[in-house]
């Protein structure tokens, strides 16, 4: 039996995220290649589950109790990678007993091309029902995955709208399709009551729209949206499914971008459905919201002459 099952036998049973030269070849995009640009960032973030029960006309939600992160950010060229935890320091954390919540993320950007990266472990769950509440400590989950996108318009910049290593000059949109994939797994089997093992594995296709809009000189208003579909493997405790998937996401970032600092606010959505035939109908949602602050300061000398060799040797 999964944790899906355990948690809805539980339930029932009444358990009480110096401007370069190379901006004059395009007068749209200011390229910061031989800048590296550090971040802190503040990050509230989840992975959140769903849980319908058609039959017994039930909802149940599972919700991590440790959400809000503190991280840091590298971004060099083609490259970007963050990584974060969540401090007992913050308020909302302190009171989340045995609980964790790790988050993990990078992005190449070879050409027009976008390769994203994401790995979220989250442990301390509680279950959420109508006059119901449930903590458990061990129940844990894990996403790691990624996806694939290409932009179209070379006069948009992917990297100004949530990475700041690129600054858009004039405002300009891009249609940018996506290809995801994802491994999810819900685990509950250092729990006392839940135990079992679910994962689904998630590859869809979505097709994209992103736009910045330059509100004035070093500020950026900017946002994205994706509709799309694709397919769903599901695994229960051994019982496999495959189904239709639909997905969703939605971004807005609002910033300001100078040649030496830069910082703002980021949010973004994405919904999953795994539209089964089964009696248990999983949703996932990762929703993130952040507020960053970023320097900029000269790559070494070594580090450049090495990125110009790869970007040569790669045609990137």
């Amino acid at each position: 039996m999964g944790v899906n099952r355990y948690i809805a036998a539980m339930l029932f049973t009444g358990s009480g995220c110096f401007a370069q030269t190379d901006s004059l070849s395009n007068p749209y995009i200011q390229k910061f290649e031989d800048k590296i640009s550090t971040q802190l960032f503040i990050l509230n973030t989840s992975n959140q589950f769903t849980l319908d029960y058609s039959q017994e006309n039930l909802t149940v939600d599972l919700v991590p109790n440790q959400k809000t992160t503190l991280g840091v950010s590298v971004q060099y060229d083609f490259i970007s990678f963050s990584f974060g935890i969540a401090p007992k320091f913050f308020a909302e954390n302190k009171d989340n007993k045995g609980s964790k919540m790790t988050a993990y993320s990078m992005t190449l950007f070879p050409g027009r091309w976008m390769q994203h990266f994401d790995l979220i472990y989250q442990k301390g769950i509680s279950l959420e029902a109508p006059q119901t509440t449930i903590y458990y400590s061990g129940l844990k989950t894990f996403k790691v995955g990624g996806s694939t996108s290409y932009v179209f318009n070379k006069n948009y910049s992917f990297r100004a709208l949530a990475f700041q290593s690129e600054r858009q000059l004039k405002s300009a949109g891009s249609f940018a399709p996506q290809l995801s994939y994802y491994y999810t797994e819900l685990n509950g089997n250092k729990t006392e009551d839940l135990k079992g093992k679910s994962y689904f594995i998630d590859v869809a296709l979505s097709p994209a729209y992103n736009y910045n809009w330059v509100i004035a000189k070093n500020f950026l208003v900017a946002g994205g949206i994706s509709l799309g579909g694709g397919i769903t493997y599901m695994n229960d405790e051994g019982e496999d499914e495959t189904h239709f998937l639909s997905t969703a996401s939605l971004s807005i970032s609002l910033g300001y971008n100078s040649d030496t600092f830069y910082g703002g606010l980021y949010t973004k959505g994405t919904a999953s459905n795994h539209n089964t035939e089964s009696k248990v109908e999983m949703n996932d949602a990762v929703s993130f919201g952040t507020i960053f602050f970023g320097y900029r300061f000269n790559a070494p000398d070594a580090l450049t002459r090495e990125k110009n060799k790869i970007k040569t040797k790669y045609n990137l």
